[in-house]
C-alpha cells in the first residue's frame, strides 16, 4: 500500500516544483517578400554605433530564430543576411517578437561555372535535391529515398543514415506520424517533395539545445511550394485472377507548416502487408531509465521465411488510419492518431528440426496449415509545447488487439492447435522541463496498464494464462550547465503490479556531459535498487556508461563507448506452474528471477564528402554477458520440456559493420555496400553438462541504381549471407550460403512504362545440396494525365514451393513453404489535385 500511495502521489509533488523564471529573449521569423520562410539566414544582434556583436543565430527550416541577451537600452540592432537577398537591419528591444521580410537581390559571379549539385551540406544539415534523383517510375517518396547516397531503407521501412537509425521524422519540420513514418514514405507523392534533409546531432527539445548534446539523426522533408497546404488525394482499385485478386486504396494528405492531415485506407489479398505501415519504427524514450517491457506467456506462430513477403503471404487485409496535427502557435503541437487493421493470413509449410546433443541427435519433422487472424485498434493523443523557456509533452494511448491462430498439424499424431493472445491497454507519458534561474528542472511520469488473457487450446485440452499489469515510473531531475560541463542529477521510483508478483525500483542517476571545441564526453552512473518482496528478491546495482566523441572536421568523426548494465527477467520467471507454449513445448520455471550482467564496448567512425556524394561508416561492437539461468531441453518422444536451472553461464560476441555509399553525378549512378561480420558464443545445458556453441555470420549487401536517361533506369540489389556453426568441441555444421539477387529494368516507350524484375534465390540446404529459385515479374504502366493504369504479372514461372535451411544455437531448421503462383492484376489510379 505504501508503494502504491507513493506512485500515485509523487506526480502531485513533482509538477509544482518546476516553476521557473524567464530570460530576455529576442525571437522572430525571417521570410521573403512572398512570406515564404528562409532557412539558414544569418541573424546578428549588434550593440552600439560600432556594431559590436552580442549574439548570433541561424534560422531553422521554418525561418525561426531566437537570441538571448542581458543587454538593455536603445542601442541594440539586428542584421539579417542570406545569399541572394539584400541585407536587412533595424533597431530592436529584448523581448520583442519580429516578423522580418527581406527582398531578393541579384548578384554576378565572373569566370565561374556553377553546376547545381544533387547533395550539399551546411553545418549539421545535409540536403538532397529530390528532382535530381527522381525518375518517372517513382511514385512514393520512399522510391526516391532508397536511392539517396548515405541513406538506407530496410525491408520493414526503417530509415538509417551512415549506419545509424533515425530518431525523428518530419515533414516541413513537423512530426505528423509520431514514429509511424512508413505511412508517410509509402504514400506521399514523390513529386511533392523538393528536398530531403538529414539533421545530424539533432536535439529536438529547444530548452536543452545548449545544455545536452546528442548524436541523434533526424530526417525532414521539404515540400515544393505548389504542394504545400494543398490536398493530395489518390484513389486506386484493381482486380486480378488465379485466384480472384483485389486491391484498393484511398490516400488523402494535406501538409503545411500550420497544420497537417493524412487519412489512409489500404486493402488487398495480393500478399502486400500494408499493416507494416502502422508499425512504430522509433519511439523516443522520455524516462530516465530503460522501461520494463510488458511480459507475455504465449506468442503467435511466425509465417515468415527468407523470401520476399509478397511471394509467401496468402492474406486478406484492411488497414485504416487517420492522423491530424494542429499547430496553434509557433511552439505548440497537438497530434491525434487513430488506426485500425484487420488481417487474415494462412500458410502451408513443413520442416525438419535437428537438435544436436552431446551423445546423439534428435530430429523432429512436422507439417502444418496455419490460419492467423488479427484485429488491432488504437487511439493516440499527443500535446507538445516546445519553447525556449519550457518544454511540456503529454502522450496518451489506448489500444486493443486480438490475435488468434488455428494450426492443423499432420503426421503420426494429427492435431489442431489454437492460440489466442488478445490484449487491451492504456498508457500516458508526461514530461515537463522549465528554467529556474541558472538551473533547469525536469519532471516525468508514466502510467501504463495492460490486460493479456492468453489461451492455448490443443484438441480437447485448454490452458488459460492471464496477465494483468499496472506499471508506473516517476522521476525528478535537475540540469545545470557550468562552463563546458553540463550536470544532470535525477532520482525516481518505478513499480510494477501484476497478478503474479509485485516489484519496484528506486534509482538515482548522476550524469555529466563535457563539450569543448571538437570533443564531447558523457558519463552516467545510474544507481538502481530493485526488489520483488513476494519473491524474496532484492538487489542493488551500479550501471555506469561512458562515451567519447571527437569531430576532427566536417568530414571525419570518431566515437568510443563502454557500458555495464545489470538487468533482470520479468514476472513470468516467477510463475512456478508448468505451462505449454505450443502443442510440443512446455516451460518449467523454478520461481527465481533471472539475472543478466552485460558489458558492451563499441567504436564508430564516419566519413562524408557531400559534394562528392561519398559516405562511409565503420563500427565495431563487443559484448560479454553473465547470466544465472540456463534452460535444458528434455525430450520425451517429440515432446520438449524447457527446464530452468539456476546455473551461471557466459555468452559473448563481436561484430564489425560497415557502410559505403557513393553517387556519381555525371553518370546519374548511385552505389552502396553494407557489410556485417559477426561471431557469437554461448553455452546450453544438455544431459547434465555444458555444451558450448559458436555461430559465425558474414553478410554483404551491394546496391546499384543507374538512370542514364530520364526514361530508363536499371537497379541491382543482392544479399550474400554466409553462416556456420560449431557445437561442442567436434560437431561442425556445414557452412551455408544464402544468396538473393534482384535485377529491375524500367524503360518508357511511347508513354508506356515497362518494368521487368527478376529475382534469384540460392540456398544451401546441406553441405552438398543447394536449391535455386528464379522469379520474374512484369508490369506495364500508362499515365494519361491524372490517371494511371497498370497491368502486372507476378511469378511468371509459376513456382509453388520454396526450401531453405537456417541455424540457431544448437539447432538447424530445414523447411519448405507453399508460395503464391502466377498471378495477373489490372489496376487503375486517379489523382485529385
Amino acid at each position: 500500500m505504501k508503494l502504491r500511495t507513493l506512485l500515485i502521489l509523487l506526480p502531485a509533488a513533482v509538477f509544482p516544483a518546476t516553476c521557473a523564471f524567464g530570460q530576455q529573449t529576442l525571437r522572430g521569423t525571417v521570410s521573403d517578400e512572398n512570406g515564404a520562410p528562409l532557412e539558414a539566414a544569418a541573424v546578428q544582434l549588434l550593440r552600439g554605433s560600432n556594431k559590436q556583436l552580442v549574439n548570433y543565430a541561424l534560422t531553422d527550416a521554418q525561418g525561426l530564430f531566437s537570441l538571448t541577451t542581458g543587454e538593455t537600452g536603445d542601442s541594440l540592432r539586428i542584421l539579417v543576411s542570406v545569399l541572394g537577398y539584400a541585407p536587412h537591419e533595424q533597431p530592436v528591444r529584448p523581448g520583442e517578437t519580429l516578423l522580418i521580410r527581406i527582398r531578393q537581390q541579384a548578384f554576378n559571379l565572373r569566370e565561374v561555372e556553377i553546376r547545381p549539385g544533387r547533395v550539399w551540406g551546411r553545418q549539421d544539415t545535409i540536403n538532397y535535391d529530390v528532382a535530381q534523383f527522381l525518375s518517372p517510375k517513382d511514385e512514393s517518396i520512399r522510391d526516391v529515398i532508397r536511392k539517396l547516397p548515405g541513406i538506407n531503407i530496410d525491408e520493414a521501412g526503417a530509415i538509417s543514415y551512415n549506419g545509424k537509425d533515425i530518431s525523428n521524422f518530419y515533414v516541413e519540420g513537423m512530426d505528423l506520424m509520431g514514429g509511424r513514418y512508413g505511412q508517410m514514405t509509402n504514400n506521399l507523392d514523390a513529386k511533392a517533395v523538393e528536398t530531403v534533409q538529414i539533421l545530424e546531432n539533432h536535439q529536438p527539445i529547444r530548452i536543452l539545445q545548449d545544455k545536452v548534446k546528442t548524436e541523434n539523426i533526424a530526417l525532414n522533408l521539404k515540400l515544393r511550394p505548389e504542394f504545400r497546404d494543398k490536398w493530395m488525394v489518390f484513389l486506386q482499385g484493381g482486380l486480378g485472377a488465379t485466384p480472384l485478386l483485389w486491391k484498393g486504396s484511398l490516400n488523402a494528405m494535406q501538409l503545411s507548416r500550420r497544420s497537417q492531415s493524412a487519412y489512409l485506407y489500404k486493402g488487398n489479398n495480393t500478399g502486400n502487408d500494408v499493416t507494416e505501415e502502422q508499425n512504430i519504427l522509433f519511439e523516443n524514450q522520455l524516462g530516465q531509465i530503460r522501461e520494463t517491457e510488458t511480459p507475455s506467456f504465449l506468442r503467435q506462430p511466425s509465417l515468415m521465411a527468407p523470401l520476399k513477403k509478397e511471394r509467401l503471404l496468402f492474406n486478406e487485409v484492411h488497414s485504416l488510419s487517420a492522423n491530424r496535427l494542429y499547430r496553434p502557435d509557433e511552439t505548440t503541437r497537438l497530434r491525434i492518431h487513430a488506426g485500425y487493421t484487420h488481417d487474415r493470413r494462412e500458410q502451408e509449410r513443413g520442416s525438419e528440426t535437428t537438435y544436436y546433443r552431446t551423445d546423439d541427435t534428435v530430429r523432429i519433422a512436422e507439417q502444418s496449415h496455419t490460419r492467423l487472424r488479427s484485429g488491432q485498434a488504437e487511439l493516440g493523443l499527443s500535446l507538445e509545447k516546445n519553447a525556449d523557456e519550457q518544454y511540456l509533452t503529454n502522450r496518451f494511448r489506448a489500444f486493443g488487439n486480438h490475435h488468434s491462430s488455428l494450426s492443423a498439424y499432420t503426421g503420426n499424431r494429427p492435431l489442431v492447435q489454437e492460440i489466442q493472445t488478445p490484449e487491451a491497454g492504456l498508457r500516458n507519458d508526461f514530461r515537463i522541463i522549465r528554467n529556474s534561474g541558472s538551473y533547469t528542472l525536469e519532471a516525468y511520469s508514466l502510467l501504463r496498464y495492460n490486460h493479456r488473457p492468453s489461451r492455448l487450446n490443443i484438441g480437447n485440452e485448454s490452458q488459460a494464462l492471464n496477465l494483468n499489469e499496472l506499471y508506473a515510473d516517476h522521476s525528478l531531475a535537475i540540469h545545470r550547465k557550468k562552463g563546458a560541463v553540463s550536470h544532470q542529477y535525477s532520482a525516481g521510483v518505478s513499480g510494477q503490479r501484476t497478478n503474479i508478483r509485485n516489484g519496484f525500483s528506486l534509482y538515482a542517476i548522476p550524469s555529466w556531459q563535457w563539450n569543448v571545441s571538437k570533443w564531447n564526453a558523457s558519463l552516467g552512473i545510474p544507481l538502481v535498487w530493485t526488489a520483488y518482496p513476494g519473491a524474496d528478491f532484492s538487489r542493488a546495482a551500479v550501471n555506469p556508461s561512458l562515451s567519447l566523441r571527437y569531430k576532427y572536421n566536417y568530414a571525419w568523426s570518431f566515437s568510443l563507448s563502454g557500458s555495464y548494465r545489470e538487468s533482470y527477467g520479468d514476472v513470468t520467471d516467477l510463475y512456478t506452474s508448468p505451462y505449454r507454449t505450443d502443442y510440443r513445448s512446455t516451460v518449467v520455471n523454478k520461481g527465481f528471477l533471472s539475472l543478466r550482467q552485460q558489458q558492451t564496448y563499441s567504436a564508430y567512425t564516419e566519413y562524408k564528402r557531400t559534394v562528392q556524394e561519398f559516405f562511409a561508416s565503420l563500427s565495431f561492437r563487443y559484448h560479454r554477458q553473465y547470466a544465472n539461468r540456463m534452460y535444458e531441453q528434455i525430450f520425451e518422444g517429440e515432446q520438449i520440456t524447457l527446464q530452468a536451472h539456476e546455473l551461471g553461464n557466459i555468452s559473448s560476441g563481436e561484430s564489425l559493420r560497415g557502410t559505403l555509399s557513393k553517387g556519381f553525378y555525371d553518370w546519374r549512378l548511385n552505389t552502396s555496400l553494407d557489410y556485417t561480420l559477426s561471431r557469437n558464443r554461448g553455452e546450453q545445458w544438455v544431459h547434465g553438462q555444458r555444451m558450448p556453441f559458436r555461430y559465425d555470420r558474414m553478410q554483404y549487401e551491394p546496391k546499384i541504381t543507374w538512370t542514364p536517361l530520364r526514361r530508363f533506369e536499371l537497379g541491382y540489389q543482392s544479399t550474400f549471407r554466409y553462416g556456420s556453426s560449431l557445437i561442442g568441441s567436434s560437431t561442425r555444421l556445414d557452412p551455408l550460403w544464402n544468396v538473393v539477387q534482384k535485377l529491375q529494368l524500367t524503360c518508357e516507350i511511347a508513354d508506356i512504362e515497362i518494368n521487368l524484375a527478376g529475382e534469384h534465390y540460392h540456398n544451401d540446404v546441406s553441405g552438398d545440396r543447394s536449391v535455386d529459385a528464379f522469379f520474374a515479374d512484369l508490369s506495364l504502366r500508362w499515365k494519361p494525365r491524372r490517371w494511371q493504369f497498370e497491368l502486372t504479372a507476378t511469378n511468371l514461372s509459376d513456382r509453388r514451393e520454396y526450401r531453405y535451411t537456417e541455424y540457431s544455437d544448437i539447432q538447424s531448421y530445414t523447411s519448405w513453404i507453399h508460395i503464391r503462383g502466377r498471378e495477373f492484376l489490372l489496376s487503375a489510379r486517379y489523382a485529385f489535385r
